[in-house]
């Protein structure tokens, strides 16, 4: 047998109908997409049912990145079988039964092949490069296993085969995912700047941290509209604070308060973005609020969009809850009998929010502005204040929830993050919020696009999961982490009057050849800087379709 068995036809045997093994190709198929319709029946969103592949899929991309060895021997052993398999197929007869398994194998790499393009449309842009490759090297070694070398007649035939024709369609196709990889798995392909090994971005310090969390009761108007997707968070603020060698002669520790993405309470996620900001020597708050909300007529509601701007129903929901925790946490931090943990932690020394951090990514980059507002009300950040916002997503529309940021310090720096290829909020919002901050200096009230360089390999792909650990990478280092390092280094010098280390960092975070230089891929080409845009909605045309 060689390519009769593409072309072989459904046949009747003794004992009642032959069923095709190529039927298995929609069992392979159906079993790459039956976790993502499990959870779509559950309940589940687009997002939240085909996340759990997307993580999967980036872990398996950073092993095989960082694993050249392990790729190799994973395309050795593809194509073995694929020998061995082949060699079967030839003995076979055409009703071997066996042959539904490599079909239904076939079927779940076409699947998840499509599924990774699916992902790569509208999440990923490139960002993985080897997974890939080796699903198209193994459905390349599969389609040669079962029908042979590419051909358009078969075998005996005399005309063009419909099945041939689609069989080399499919190996062509393989070819196409795996011809990108090769320079990557060969060495050829530029290898991006290492980590910075030293100053901001590179491992955090001086301080090491302990972490703490303390459950806050959630406002009953909140707790009656909420969803069961988060029913097994118990939502709490975090509180991580450095340890500080008592011979050091610190009093007080100034404050960062961090918002995390929408239906991503996990603060192990943010791990990375916590530990360079505490190690520099402040008290974090890391606030877990409700994503999934429910409020009367939530699902016949047609959100409107407006200058960076939404009006969902669940806006006002989670501002209740995000005053209350922050009602928490002034409690336990700064109330005449604060948490017992964090005093034994602490001891004399004290928590300081008039020099003050606050940031978010995505949906907590929006809700930012709330937490700002309740701050500057209750005198935080009154020295000094920092104001981060990574790939932010559009903020509350209603007329109660405009903050009122008059009270905002001289010593403000404001710096909005924003991923060039983020396919989930894009980068308009983050133009409009700079424009919130337009009575500052210039030089303070900057947007930062980051740029996706496709260079080399690994690529570096700006998404708008940059900021979060799992996809953490050298991109992330040198784009993002170098900024919160400044950041930190900024607001504890202020908070301690440390007028040399302050005006250092400020000199960074407004020099523009250091903001944005992104180092050197392996053969001396410059990674593409960061953009400063210092009126993005006026200035750059860029911006010009956010209008």
């Amino acid at each position: 047998m060689d390519a009769e068995i593409l072309d072989a036809p459904e046949e009747q045997s003794s004992v009642g109908i032959w069923v095709s093994p190529k039927w298995g190709l929609l069992v392979g198929i159906f079993v790459a997409y039956s976790e993502m319709i499990s959870r779509l029946l559950s309940g589940k969103d687009i997002v939240d049912a085909v996340w759990p592949h997307a993580v999967r899929s980036l872990e398996w991309t950073l092993t095989l990145r960082s694993a050249p060895v392990l790729t190799v021997s994973l395309f050795v052993v593809a194509g073995i079988v694929a020998f061995g398999l082949r060699n079967a197929v030839k003995s076979s007869t055409e009703k071997a039964g066996w042959l539904t398994l490599p079909y239904a194998m076939l079927g779940l790499l076409i699947g998840l092949v499509s599924l990774h393009l699916l992902l790569d449309v509208f999440y990923l842009r490139g960002a993985f490069l080897m997974l890939p490759t080796l699903l198209g090297w193994s459905i390349a070694c599969l389609l040669v296993a079962l029908a042979g070398p590419p051909s358009l007649r078969s075998a005996g035939g005399e005309g063009v085969s419909p099945t041939r024709v689609i069989h080399m369609l499919g190996v062509f196709f393989a070819a196409w995912l795996v011809m990108p990889g090769i320079p990557a798995i060969a060495g050829f392909a530029p290898s991006p700047p290492d980590s910075p090994s030293m100053g901001y971005g590179s491992i955090p310090g001086p301080y090491t941290l302990e972490q703490y969390r303390s459950p806050y009761p959630m406002p009953e108007e909140v707790s009656e509209v909420q969803g069961h997707l988060e029913d097994d968070v118990e939502f709490s603020v975090y509180v991580i604070l450095p340890n500080i060698p008592e011979d050091l002669p610190i009093s007080h520790l100034p404050l960062a308060v961090l918002l995390h993405g929408f239906g991503y309470p996990d603060i192990d996620a943010y791990q990375g973005w916590i530990s360079h900001l505490g190690a520099k020597g402040m008290a974090v708050a890391f606030i877990q609020y409700p994503s999934d909300l429910r409020p009367d007529g939530h699902e016949d509601h047609e959100a409107t969009y407006n200058e960076g701007m939404s009006d969902y129903l669940e806006h006002s929901h989670r501002d209740v809850a995000i005053r209350a925790a922050l009602d928490h946490l002034e409690g336990i931090i700064l109330g005449p009998e604060r948490d017992e943990r964090l005093d034994a932690h602490l001891g004399e020394i004290q928590i300081d929010p008039t020099s003050l951090w606050v940031g978010g990514h995505s949906l907590g980059a929006a809700y930012s502005f709330t937490t700002l507002d309740a701050a500057l009300e209750r005198g935080w950040g009154s020295h000094a204040l920092v104001v981060a916002l990574e790939a932010p997503a559009s903020r509350p529309m209603q007329s109660s929830l405009q903050p009122d940021l008059t009270l905002m310090p001289e010593e403000t720096i404001v710096q909005i993050g924003v991923p060039q290829d983020d396919m989930s909020v894009g980068m308009c919002p983050g133009a409009f919020h700079q424009q919130m901050f337009n009575n500052l200096p210039i030089e303070r009230n900057q947007l930062i696009e980051i740029q996706s360089d496709h260079y080399g390999y690994p690529r570096l792909v700006a998404s708008h999961y940059l900021q979060t650990d799992p996809v953490r990478d050298t991109l992330s280092d040198w784009s993002f982490y170098r900024r919160i390092d400044a950041q930190a280094d900024y607001i504890v010098a202020q908070g301690r009057n440390d007028t040399f280390t302050a005006d250092w960092a400020y000199q960074y975070m407004t020099d523009e050849s250091m903001l944005t230089g992104m180092g050197e891929w392996s053969d001396g080409t410059p990674v593409l800087p960061l953009i400063w845009h210092r009126n993005a909605i006026e200035e750059s045309n860029d911006f010009q379709n956010c209008i």
